[in-house]
């Protein structure tokens, strides 16, 4: 569905200090080896006690050995369509506004699944921003916000991000993919905290099978 572009994004500063602390995890050595698996390694962190919740950091990684361009991959995974088949807790997601002609800064509210009937699914309110720092690498970058247009509505539970961001670096085996995540669902018992902590990195693996399989898939406009 096309979406309006406005003037100029109110959700600037949070934005910035996401990409901040993307980048602070990114250097971090602080991660402990989850599981290694043929094409997928994940790795937790206990969360900071300075942000509430109590849900790891998460982060995975997989090599991606295809001809792509930095576009191509990062922009395919701005496609809501699509990452239905390759991340299971994805329900959907409106693009609400956009802050520039090519799209790629975005406020969005994003839907998660819960368990029915025992958990509730998840909405967040969600500033993105695509980040090129070259051609050979790049950022998406997700952060949770405060937008009056977006009110929590009842049979959900609104979530916070912390800091939700992809990394796309070429390397000499491929487009490294990193994906990592701060998040805090909000009120989860700790089973259901451990699945989802390691559900979530593992996106990385069924993306990178998704685009070997389907190729690459244009951004939402």
């Amino acid at each position: 569905m096309p979406f309006s572009v406005a003037a100029s994004n109110p959700h600037v500063e949070p934005q910035v200090k996401a990409l901040a602390y993307l980048k602070e995890l990114e250097a971090s050595t602080a991660f402990n080896l989850a599981t290694k698996g043929n094409k997928t390694t994940i790795y937790t962190m206990p969360p900071p006690s300075t942000h509430e919740g109590n849900m790891p950091i998460t982060k995975g990684q997989c090599v991606l050995q295809k001809d792509f361009t930095l576009d191509q991959v990062l922009d395919s995974l701005r496609n809501a369509d699509s990452r239905k088949k390759w991340d299971s807790r994805f329900e959907g997601l409106e693009v609400v506004e956009a802050y520039n002609e090519n799209k790629d800064e975005v406020l969005i509210y994003s839907l998660q699944h819960g368990q029915w009937p025992i958990i509730s699914g998840r909405d967040f309110v969600l500033t993105m921003k695509k980040v090129k720092e070259s051609e050979s690498k790049g950022y998406i970058v997700q952060t949770s916000v405060v937008d009056e247009r977006k009110k929590e509505v009842k049979g959900r539970v609104r979530g916070h991000i912390y800091i939700a961001g992809w990394i796309v670096e070429k390397t000499e085996e491929g487009w490294l993919l990193t994906y990592i995540s701060h998040v805090n669902p909000m009120n989860l018992p700790a089973t259901l905290l451990n699945l989802i902590a390691t559900e979530t990195p593992a996106c990385v693996g069924t993306f990178v099978s998704f685009l070997e399989k389907n190729g690459p898939v244009a951004a939402d406009n």
